[in-house]
């Protein structure tokens, strides 16, 4: 989506030219997102781009942010059932490295 507004500089993927205001933006496409939507996250706004280009970008990016938020809550729970049933003992340093008495 991003890669409509932008330029790849250097064949990398890191610095994008901006086709409006032809600023060179280092970061990424996710950073040139942010200067197209004008969040001021990481990244100086262009105050000029076309409301229509900025609503849609938001709309990726906030998009974007909550799928990521779901796989990491989907996460956490599958982390946290796996150890419902075993117990966990503590060690504390005192007990590292001693043997059980025989």
């Amino acid at each position: 989506m991003g890669w409509q507004h932008g330029i790849d500089i250097d064949k990398n993927f890191r610095k994008v030219q901006c086709k409006y205001c032809q600023k060179i933006i280092s970061g990424g496409i996710f950073h040139f997102k942010q200067h197209l939507a004008c969040t001021r996250k990481d990244v100086e706004p262009y105050q000029q781009v076309p409301e229509n280009v900025k609503q849609m970008i938001l709309g990726v990016l906030v998009k974007n942010l909550e799928a990521t938020e779901k796989k990491r809550k989907a996460h956490q729970y599958s982390v946290n059932d796996d150890d419902d049933d075993d117990e966990i003992k503590e060690i504390s340093s005192k007990d590292k490295g001693k043997r059980a008495a025989s």
